[in-house]
């Protein structure tokens, strides 16, 4: 089907718009949304790829801290096969999520990075050399990381992952180096729809940030090298038994047209602007979590009383617009919200 030049502005107009949103400090983005396809015949068996990291991880010292305590790509330490050690109290992944589907015969195949995961049973994988998966929403990275084992990241583990013991601004250092995160991928939405419908400016940023609902407790202080909470999350395992993840709704202020054309599979297939995890080895933080700037937004947990959920460190075309480095953070969208730049990674308690 071809669009109108009419169509395609305003498909590109609410793009725009979601990017622009922001909030006081960390100004709030967004980005395409995408919808439910089926599962295409081209996913492969599950590969079984192990880091060859060089094994950095380091016994931690007394404080919890180290220069290097990433736990080792084959699970050695208290960390599982491929997570990371962060300030001696949780781990991490190293890599940005991908994910597994188990069919109904008990075999797991890769999940196309590039499709939703409404109604399929699939769990979350941390491995090198693969496209991560876009298209998932806060609710289904948490469901698919609990079926793991594991969960989603609170925002104060997240940074405190990125930022590293030095509390730098991005994984590598306090500047900006262009390139050493993967920040300068190829538009998308230019590549599917055209250049021209990028032109429509966007509207101003609101005011105030979400309210938070009245009675609900705070938000933990954030966590630094020196002192993360050990319990400011539910247990990992998940008591539920294993159900196809739950569907993604789409925003009020979005017409079913609009969604519709924003969820194209195709954004996710262009080449030029995701990048395969661990490809950009240079952004890695002190801990050992790689592209945790840059290439996609990730998911955090939030409190789902509120309106909106979090999700944090920009993605390929964007790294500063809502904060810098490990300081960017978008609030602006529902928790079942997903779109082709949206994606997650997982963390887990420290194994006795």
């Amino acid at each position: 089907m071809v669009l109108r030049r009419a169509q395609v502005a305003a498909i590109l107009a609410l793009f725009c718009a979601c990017a622009s949103a922001r909030a006081p400090k960390d100004a709030v983005s967004g980005t395409l949304a995408q919808g439910s396809h089926d599962l295409g015949d081209d996913a492969g068996e599950l590969d079984d790829r192990r880091a060859d990291d060089g094994g950095r991880a380091n016994d931690a010292d007394a404080d919890g801290t180290s220069d290097q305590v990433g736990a080792l790509a084959d699970g050695g330490g208290p960390c599982p096969r491929n997570m990371a050690l962060v300030a001696g109290v949780f781990c991490i992944d190293r890599y940005e999520g991908s994910l597994v589907e188990t069919l109904p015969d008990g075999t797991e195949r890769a999940y196309p990075h590039y499709l939703p995961v409404d109604g399929h049973d699939v769990r979350a994988v941390s491995e090198p050399g693969v496209l991560p998966q876009g298209f998932i929403s806060e609710l289904q990275a948490d469901d698919a990381c609990r079926a793991s084992e594991k969960r989603l990241c609170t925002l104060d583990e997240w940074k405190t992952a990125c930022m590293g013991p030095s509390e730098t601004t991005f994984p590598y250092g306090s500047e900006r180096a262009a390139g050493v995160c993967h920040d300068s991928g190829k538009s998308p939405v230019a590549a599917v729809f055209g250049v021209a419908a990028l032109a429509s400016p966007p509207p101003p940023p609101p005011s105030h940030p979400p309210k938070r609902v009245k009675g609900k407790p705070k938000k933990d202080a954030k966590a630094t090298a020196k002192g993360v909470s050990k319990n400011v999350h539910p247990a990992t395992k998940s008591t539920k038994p294993r159900t196809p993840a739950r569907r993604s709704g789409r925003p009020n202020d979005v017409t079913a047209d609009v969604w519709s054309k924003l969820n194209d599979p195709r954004l996710g297939q262009v080449d030029g602007a995701l990048s395969p995890t661990g490809q950009h080895a240079a952004c890695t933080s002190a801990y050992g979590a790689v592209d945790m700037v840059g290439n996609l937004h990730e998911w955090v947990a939030t409190d789902r009383s509120l309106p909106h959920g979090t999700f944090a460190g920009g993605y390929f075309l964007d790294t500063h617009l809502n904060g810098d480095g490990c300081n960017y953070r978008t609030v602006a969208h529902a928790h079942d919200y997903h779109d082709y730049s949206t994606g997650f990674r997982c963390c887990a308690d420290v194994g006795p």
